[in-house]
């Protein structure tokens, strides 16, 4: 089952990361996360550091799939999941 979440415009808080993903359920296991961010214009190293956190390292996603980041976006996700060690379960999708 896939789970999809749309990212705020303005995404500047780990709180902010939190309540985005808490909807979602505690145990995420066996399912893949979309995180849209095509309409994100500012988001912070913080509050996509704690998306990867929620998604692939406390709620245990299959893996986190990212739509319509931009290479800035991109970068900061890809390096808060290779700390994290969880490179290899964050895909990016064509941007369009």
């Amino acid at each position: 089952m896939v789970l999809r979440i749309e990212t705020p415009e303005h995404a500047g808080a780990r709180d902010q990361a939190r309540d985005l993903v808490g909807p979602l359920g505690s145990d995420l296991s066996g399912r893949d996360v979309v995180l849209a961010c095509a309409g994100l214009v500012v988001g912070t190293p913080s509050f996509l550091d704690e998306i990867v956190k929620q998604v692939l390292a406390e709620r245990v996603a299959n893996s986190l799939c990212v739509q319509g980041a931009s290479e800035r976006v991109q970068l900061l996700l890809e390096r808060s999941a290779q700390n994290r060690g969880f490179r290899d379960r964050l895909v990016f999708a064509v941007r369009s």
